[in-house]
């Protein structure tokens, strides 16, 4: 099993669009054989808004899976030259 947590940051005036992307891949991201969670976390400051993403995935196989999907595509058309920053963290669970 995998669990990846993803931080992507906006200037706020992008927020929505951002928020409205997260809200499809995540509502996507669900039906997907090998999700066994899939979450989204908001904390927004004065200037920028930060989103975690919280998963788990039945195995690596399913993650790679993932991200050939039309909807995990999508969303990083939709987000291009709106992100400041983002990250993915990928950790195996143990035993």
């Amino acid at each position: 099993m995998l669990t990846v947590i993803a931080t992507i940051a906006s200037k706020n005036i992008d927020a929505e669009v951002v928020l409205t992307a997260l809200e499809n891949l995540q509502k996507y991201s669900r039906q997907e054989v090998g999700c066994l969670r899939y979450e989204l976390s908001v904390k927004r400051d004065s200037d920028n808004t930060e989103y975690l993403v919280s998963e788990q995935w039945a195995s690596q196989e399913h993650f790679e899976a993932h991200k050939q999907e039309p909807h995990y595509k999508a969303f990083g058309t939709q987000v291009t030259g709106l992100v400041t920053s983002s990250n993915i963290d990928v950790y195996s669970t143990i035993g």
